[in-house]
């Protein structure tokens, strides 16, 4: 009897090591793989430099306008524009317009602009609001409201395409299985 306990908390003890040996691999695993794409930072441009930029490399605009009240607004940033960093960082250049910023003065196409008023001007009613513009900074079209990286990634798609100067977004969307 005193035999066979003694194998059994030998094997008690074997099988507590290899879990905490396991759990150790799977924890340094976790700290050396590599984050997902879609975790890497996006990089947001003040609207004038962001204007420089798209001209200068001819990639459209993407201004995400915003109010800090706004959940809606704090949702696409944390989780739909992250879920969508490759696509947006290597097809847009990317600015935020925070519509109930008094203080901010905006440079915009020979204008000089309070938040608001830029916002208005774009087309942007409400928040959140996406607003493309080409790479001249012309407007291009608008979408107000919240939308799941799902929803957004076919329209991104669209405008990085240049498809929107050939046809409307439902044939677009139709003939690219979106």
């Amino acid at each position: 009897m005193r035999h066979t306990a003694t194998r059994i908390g030998i094997g008690r003890t074997y099988g507590i090591i290899l879990l905490a040996v396991s759990i150790s691999i799977s924890i340094s695993l976790l700290l050396v793989v590599p984050r997902p794409v879609h975790s890497q930072e996006l990089r947001w441009l003040p609207l004038e430099k962001a204007l420089v930029t798209a001209d200068s490399s001819k990639r459209p605009v993407l201004v995400d306008v915003w109010a800090p009240w706004c959940g809606w607004c704090r949702k696409l940033k944390k989780e739909v524009y992250p879920a969508l960093a490759p696509e947006l960082s290597g097809q847009f250049v990317l600015t935020r317009i925070n519509r109930d910023d008094r203080e901010a003065v905006y440079h915009y196409r020979g204008q000089k602009l309070g938040s608001l008023r830029l916002a208005q001007k774009l087309g942007a009613r409400q928040v959140p609001t996406i607003v493309f513009l080409n790479a001249q900074g012309k407007y291009l079209l608008h979408v107000t409201g919240f939308l799941d990286a799902k929803t957004l990634e076919p329209l991104l798609a669209y405008i990085a395409t240049g498809a929107y100067h050939r046809q409307s977004f439902e044939t677009f969307q139709k003939e690219n299985d979106f």
